[in-house]
């Protein structure tokens, strides 16, 4: 009882913040309960207060699923049943001919709308001979299907196991009458025995499974895929279910809500006991109904309470997904400038929404862009809270308003407040980092201004008046048009249906002759579409391609909008990249995201190495280093993303860095200083002859000693680590040539690390694994050192008595080196962080002085040209995160296996990197596999 109190008194606290604060802000309260009471009645108002008060869930982003086989259908131990809404009495026989094939007994729950089609119903329906029970009921036009499931045959459902929902719809999402959606759906549900058989199958072989319906009927288009005019509504009905749902999200929902389903994953909507009251008198309703909410929260309830979603394929061969496709190739069946040309051929006039149709921001969400706003502001000016005291502020100016407040009238509110100090300053601030945020969508930019003889024009539902936004817009945006139709100037917001036909009608502008262009599926598309205007130019905005996108769908954050602005960051900066490149050439989009070599160093390699770099960084300061060490070759973009970096974030200035030039072969041989480090510098996996080995391992010059010593047996095949001892046995009448030639290498290696690193504490910065490399350094140098890795394997160990090293990836110490992404992948790493030389093959003394000597390259001049291009596109993923955030980089806080998913969508198939990728290779000599391909399973220890 204590704990529904607190929540009430939290309620009452918001409710009384948002309307002034104190006693006007109690007293506006006081005054709007009693109106909601004389509307709604006192139960109306109690109701809204439970919603309110209201502890509630927010649902995890869907992963996907490998259902199981079905259960065979003479195993099946299920009370089944069929509920029908029967509106129109011509399709009963339609029905009883589908209904026909349930091939097993089943409770046949039948709503009509008169004492006709009931005896109808009754007449044809009691034929069926696997019918066990029938239930044939008179209900009022409320509700549609929805309320005679919910409410008729509450009761009934809630006794069976697998419950089955059908009704005799007409018409297509647009209202018209059209029959093969209501046929697309019935057979995917009821087609053949065969088929419902398997349906019910799959529920009793997945107890987890809690809904099937069908993939949604070509006519219903992608954008209707969101809450739409039902946000409201649902957000009520969400708030008595205990759930929270995102208004802008694209979501799962049974289309024209006919399903199978396991009653115990709708439970909860059964035990709100809806009456049919709560439910409008039928007037054509398209959307804003509770039936209509009901409809779209299916999928989020049946995901809150873990279980899982089928989606049936639309494919002969019964096949359940865990999330549906949603018609989304549609989105991309041309290039932007075709779409907006194509849509504009009628036009007069043409408006644009302005954020995220023609700018957009790094992040995925304003909401994020605000949190970071918030953080920024506590860190350097020393205002908690920042983010919530705005949101008040904007709250009081618009309640006070009756419209859209604008920038200066909210930041007049945190004025009238004692909490926030010189709220002028928090202003200039907030639109300094809008300024430094936006940039313009140039397919999208490009497209508009390819259009001709049209009057173009701004809309948008915003607090910055026109002055203000002119002032953080690019130019290329700013001069788009010279009429900006602005919610907080106009009073008139887009997602109201009246604001069309004003518009129209100030503007003497036929509304056949109007189209509008934007990314909201509310606002930009429906309203406009009801209004009656010219079909809309839905332009998807970067975030939504995270639901809409199957390939894209991993790189979603489980707590979705509420992730942190970090990860909301990264994640935002690589989506407005298949944004771009969707724009203007769907194809690298769908069907599956295709990146070129920029793209991939840009969305792959720009995440993990930012991160990486900022784990670096705060190690060193931990570990009081002097010198961050990039070793070569992987280390040669390293070295470049650290230098980047290092100009813009003054926390990374405190380290002197450098790219040592260091390999297994030439820090290894250079240890050698005893029969004893023989093992160490053989140990591991090889395949292949003897003198190939030592070639790779230790040199040329020391395999021309081998084969002075072994002759033909240096030609004997070898393999590692099986015939270690006998191998070391053979190479030992080599040792002492060997050692002369470790003792002038090693001479040459500590005069180029004296020059280089000197004394200073460092720190050694590589992809990994095994300290291979750390190792040889630190008995070369006779001092421990310490490490800083991509990835370790449990290997590492060896490193005992010779450093410290950890992992930002994968430590093997703690964790099977099979759990990780990078050990899984870890040529394709190398590949596409590799260096533009040859392997570094030790020093050579000459008349010049100490040169480096370097291997052949292993790339072809389209190999080193893709490789550059993948560099170019890390770097610049780095330069725009440091424009988006600034100096914050150093505070950035990611999830490490966030930033590896990328990785791991181009190295199972979500992504196709196309055939450049063929071009880069890694040079794996050390195993005796030679060259080999980006991408190839398998990895070696150093």
């Amino acid at each position: 009882m204590m704990w529904r109190l607190s929540r009430y008194f939290l309620a009452a606290e918001q409710a009384i913040s948002r309307h002034g604060g104190g006693l006007p802000g109690l007293w506006s309260v006081v005054c709007r309960s009693f109106k909601v009471i004389r509307a709604m009645g006192l139960r109306g108002f109690s109701s809204r207060l439970r919603q309110a008060s209201a502890s509630r869930s927010r649902v995890a982003q869907p992963a996907e699923h490998t259902f199981p086989d079905p259960i065979p259908l003479a195993q099946l131990q299920q009370r089944v049943g069929i509920m029908a809404h029967v509106f129109y009495p011509d399709l009963i026989e339609e029905f009883a001919t589908l209904l026909g094939n349930v091939p097993v007994p089943f409770e046949l729950l039948v709503s009509v709308m008169d004492e006709d089609a009931k005896a109808r119903a009754e007449q044809r329906f009691g034929l069926l001979s696997r019918v066990s029970a029938l239930h044939v009921r008179i209900v009022p036009n409320r509700g549609r299907d929805i309320a005679p499931m919910l409410v008729t045959f509450r009761d009934e459902i809630l006794s069976l196991d697998v419950i089955g929902h059908i009704h005799t719809k007409k018409s297509l999402y647009t209202g018209s009458e059209q029959e093969s959606w209501r046929h697309y759906l019935l057979t995917s549900l009821l087609g053949t025995e065969q088929r419902v058989a398997w349906i019910l199958g799959m529920f009793q072989a997945e107890p987890r499974l809690g809904l099937v319906y069908p993939e949604s009927y070509e006519g219903v288009p992608l954008w209707a895929h969101t809450w739409l005019s039902n946000a409201e509504v649902g957000e009520a009905l969400a708030a008595r279910l205990g759930i929270v749902i995102d208004r802008n999200a694209y979501i799962d929902f049974p289309a024209g809500s006919m399903f199978w389903a396991r009653v115990d994953a709708l439970r909860p909507l059964f035990e709100l006991n809806l009456a049919i009251a709560e439910f409008p008198e039928e007037k054509g309703q398209i959307d804003g109904t509770l039936q209509h909410a009901v409809e779209r929260i299916f999928a989020t309830l049946i995901r809150q309470q873990s279980y899982l979603l089928g989606v049936l394929a639309g494919q002969d061969t019964p096949m359940l997904t865990s999330e549906g496709q949603r018609n989304w190739l549609d989105a991309f069946s041309m290039p932007v400038a075709e779409r907006l040309l194509f849509s504009a051929l009628d036009a007069d006039l043409v408006t644009m929404d302005v954020f995220d149709t023609l700018v957009t921001r790094p992040f995925l969400t304003p909401q994020a862009a605000r949190a970071y706003l918030s953080f920024h502001v506590a860190t350097r000016y020393g205002v908690p809270d920042f983010h919530q005291l705005r949101e008040q502020a904007e709250e009081r100016a618009r309640l006070s308003l009756g419209r859209d407040p604008t920038i200066d009238e909210i930041y007049a509110r945190f004025a009238e407040t004692r909490s926030v100090e010189k709220p002028s300053l928090l202003l200039d601030v907030e639109l300094s980092m809008e300024r430094r945020m936006l940039s313009p969508r140039d397919g999208l930019v490009a497209a508009v201004r390819s259009l001709k003889g049209k009057r173009l024009v701004a809309l948008s539902d915003m607090y910055l008046p026109t002055s203000a936004l002119l002032g953080v817009l690019p130019a290329s945006i700013s001069d788009l048009t010279q009429e900006w139709w602005v919610s907080c100037q106009t009073g008139r917001r887009k997602d109201e249906i009246a604001t069309w036909a004003d518009i129209s009608a100030r503007e003497s502008v036929p509304k056949t002759r109007w189209l509008h262009v934007g990314d909201n599926e509310h606002a930009d598309v429906q309203m406009p579409q009801l209004a009656g205007l010219l079909t809309p130019v839905h332009a998807l905005r970067g975030s939504a391609l995270l639901d809409v996108v199957p390939g894209l769908r991993p790189l979603r954050h489980r707590e979705g909008t509420q992730a942190p602005w970090s990860e909301q960051l990264w994640r935002g900066l690589v989506v407005n990249q298949f944004q771009a490149r969707g724009d203007l050439d769907p194809a690298s989009i769908a069907p599956t995201p295709t990146l070129d070599a920029y793209a991939t160093g840009y969305a792959v390699l720009g995440p993990v190495v930012l991160d990486y770099l900022v784990w670096v960084s705060r190690v060193a300061k931990e570990r009081g280093t002097a010198a961050v060490l990039f070793l070569s070759r992987e280390g040669y973009l390293l070295k470049r993303a650290w230098d980047l970096l290092s100009s813009k974030v003054p926390a990374l200035t405190g380290f002197d860095s450098h790219y040592l030039l260091v390999s297994r072969r030439a820090a290894g041989m250079a240890s050698l200083r005893g029969e004893a480090d023989l093992p160490r510098l053989l140990h591991g996996s090889y395949t292949g002859p003897l003198i190939n080995m030592v070639s790779s391992r230790l040199g040329e010059e020391a395999a021309a000693v081998v084969r002075g010593a072994l002759r033909s047996q240096a030609d004997k095949e070898i393999y590692l680590p099986d015939m270690l001892t006998e191998v070391v046995a053979l190479v030992e009448p080599a040792l002492p040539s060997l050692l002369a030639i470790a003792a002038r290498e090693r001479d040459d290696y500590l005069g180029y690390w004296e020059e280089t690193v000197g004394d200073q504490q460092v720190l050694i910065s590589d992809l990994g694994y095994a300290g291979t490399i750390q190792t040889y350094l630190s008995m070369m140098i006779g001092r421990p050192l310490d490490g800083a890795y991509f990835a370790l394997r449990a290997s590492v160990s060896k490193l005992d008595g010779f450093g410290w090293a950890a992992g930002r990836y994968h430590d093997g110490r703690s964790a099977p080196d099979s759990t990780s992404s990078i050990l899984k992948h870890d040529l394709l790493l190398e590949a596409l962080l590799a260096a533009p030389t040859g392997q570094f093959c030790g020093f050579r003394n000459t008349e010049n002085g100490r040169e480096a000597q370097f291997s052949s390259p292993e790339l072809s001049d389209d190999g080193m040209a893709s490789l550059a291009q993948v560099h170019e596109g890390a770097l610049a993923f780095l330069s725009n995160t440091c424009a988006a955030i600034g100096e914050d980089v150093e505070h950035l806080q990611l999830e490490g296996a966030g930033v590896l998913v990328p990785l791991q969508c181009v190295a199972d198939g979500h992504w196709s990197a196309g055939s450049w990728l063929e071009e880069l290779a890694t040079d794996d000599s050390f195993t005796g596999r030679g060259r080999v391909a980006a991408g190839v399973a398998g990895s070696v220890s150093r």
